[in-house]
């Protein structure tokens, strides 16, 4: 529910905190005292557009900031977190607007936010019905969410089941659209793919294959300087003529230490290693000899190996920077291809896809619209009966249902029909305040006054009221008044069970009913024209009725009438 708002430098206002409660609470004061520059302050902070011209004169900017407690509010806690938002502590949403003569600003708790998200929350805390933009029933698109929401928990479930079957047909349909309008893109990944796999598979790669070349090359590079090498431990090994080498040497050494571990055991393990390193001496030699004879410094094999290591780095340098890689996006080209080469298949599963949600999203969807049809002569006969008791006793309200033939629609017996996320109805309210008039649009025939107790009727009779925390009706009385205006107090006050209720009202009997009383007034403080607001206590509300019983505030008769319409109203609330 709204608990503060504070206004600086707007229209007449120049500084103004005014708390708000629960229940009902009406603003009332003289014509021109400033009630509707409450209610123009209070838009502009939930996203009404507004004009510079609302700038206190002489001020540069106009600020205002409305405190909410919107613990009870999940639709808002929701949309604030869809915004990347969150509440305050206990729940508190702080809606900012300032207003100046460049750019203007929005805030949500602290923190800068578009125009469209500070509405986008703000539409889940307040309804503003009279003269603003916020009049939700003059748009024809919000009629169908107005008789939903009047059929209650069952009823929305049915809305529900039929939300998610169509999103799973909208999700099919997508993939579906997908699958067949790229149709130039797939050929030419085709293409690509063909050719990149056709190219590395070609080249018959090896994961160890680059290492094992270069290894090679460097052999083949350097096959003077290997025999070098070699020549010189083979005859380190062999020794020559006039000295034995060391593995002649060695096999002497190995036989004078077996002769001594035949005298003394002892030295045998010596011997024994003596001996295997002897053998292994030998091998060597063996070895060093072919290994040197081997060596061949063969250029064709030197020149195969540098194609076939430029043909690899060609491949890296287009592919991947390793070869490992290469091979892997090979292996992943294989399975994109092979799913793209898969895509008659796939079209015609996703096909049959479509047409088993689509035979779901119409079985709901007629489901939902026998449902609609039920409610909407329920709605337009309590309607009729509600406007009544508000000052309307001629008023006839319809409420008219249709569909819309579209060969690519949702199937049904009398054949496709155009559908959305909300269902296959097309639904708005039909209306007629005066006898003898015949129906039509509700938005092109209902005024303002007519409007707001047209809300007033839906918000007695559905359950949106619980929804949105704070309604506020302007004008709600105009036009009215008697034994009328004792009803609209009346259901306003039966509205206030379930929500905050602020209402701009002219008349006593709704302002006798009221939990709290708002009086608005002008004052000229240093000089300069502004706006006063104060909540008045018992005394003087009694007070403020006579006046607005058209007498002055101390006349005898009048406050007589007015304490008698607290009583009646304290009566009501007690019972």
């Amino acid at each position: 529910m709204l608990v503060e708002l504070s206004i600086h430098n707007f229209a007449l206002i120049d500084e103004l905190t005014v708390p708000f409660h629960s229940g009902l609470s009406v603003l009332t004061g003289e014509t021109g005292a400033g009630k509707s520059i409450l209610i123009d302050a209070l838009s502009a902070a939930l996203g009404e557009r507004i004009s510079t011209e609302a700038i206190r004169s002489g001020a540069e900017t106009a600020t205002v900031d409305a405190v909410f407690d919107a613990a009870d509010c999940p639709r808002a806690l929701a949309a604030l977190e869809e915004a990347g938002l969150s509440a305050n502590d206990g729940g508190q949403v702080v809606l900012a607007r300032q207003i100046a003569s460049g750019r203007s600003q929005c805030r949500v708790n602290g923190r800068p936010v578009t125009l469209a998200t500070l509405q986008d929350i703000s539409r889940h805390l307040v309804d503003v019905h009279g003269q603003h933009e916020h009049q939700a029933l003059i748009h024809e698109e919000n009629h169908l969410e107005f008789l939903d929401h009047t059929g209650g928990a069952e009823h929305l479930a049915l809305r529900d089941e039929y939300e998610s079957r169509y999103a799973a047909l909208s999700e099919a349909r997508a993939a579906l659209a997908a699958l067949r309008n790229n149709s130039r893109e797939r050929e030419q990944r085709l293409d690509m793919l063909r050719f990149q796999v056709r190219e590395i598979a070609q080249a018959e790669l090896r994961a160890e294959e680059e290492d094992e070349l270069l290894a090679e090359r460097q052999r083949l590079n350097s096959v003077e300087k290997l025999r070098e090498l070699a020549g010189e431990a083979l005859a380190l090994l062999d020794g020559s003529e006039d000295a034995p080498g060391a593995g002649a040497a060695l096999a002497q050494i190995a036989g004078a230490v077996q002769r001594l571990a035949e005298i003394d055991p002892s030295l045998r393990p010596h011997a024994e290693e003596l001996r295997a390193a002897a053998t292994v001496t030998a091998e060597a030699e063996h070895v060093l000899r072919d290994y040197g004879e081997a060596l061949d410094a063969d250029p064709h094999r030197l020149e195969q190996i540098e194609q076939r290591l430029d043909l690899i780095a060609r491949l890296k340098r287009k592919y991947c920077e390793r070869l490992s890689d290469v091979l892997s996006y090979q292996a992943q080209a294989e399975r994109e291809l092979a799913a793209i080469e898969n895509f008659e298949e796939q079209e015609a599963e996703l096909a049959r896809t479509v047409e088993r949600a689509a035979a779901g999203a119409a079985e709901s969807g007629l489901k939902l619209s026998a449902a609609r049809r039920e409610l909407g002569g329920k709605l337009a006969g309590a309607m009729v009966h509600s406007l009544a008791t508000l000052g309307m006793p001629a008023a006839q309200f319809e409420v008219e249902m249709q569909t819309q033939g579209d060969p690519r629609g949702l199937p049904t017996p009398s054949g496709p029909v155009a559908a959305t996320a909300r269902g296959l109805d097309e639904v708005r309210f039909l209306f007629c305040a005066n006898q003898g008039e015949a129906l039509r649009p509700l938005a092109k025939v209902a005024s303002g006054g007519e409007l707001s107790r047209i809300m007033l009727a839906f918000k007695s009779l559905c359950s949106r009221g619980a929804e949105i925390p704070t309604i506020i009706f302007d004008e709600v009385d105009a036009g009215i008044g008697g034994q009328t205006a004792h009803q609209v107090g009346g259901k306003l006050a039966d509205l206030a069970r379930h929500a905050q209720v602020l209402c701009v009202t002219h008349l006593p009997q709704i302002a006798g009913l009221a939990d709290h009383h708002v009086h608005v007034a002008k004052v000229v403080r240093d000089g300069r024209t502004t706006v006063a607001v104060s909540e008045l206590p018992a005394g003087e509300r009694v007070a403020e009725l006579a006046r607005m019983f058209g007498a002055d505030a101390d006349d005898a008769t009048a406050q007589r009438h007015a304490r008698k319409l607290l009583q009646e109203a304290a009566s009501r609330r007690a019972g």
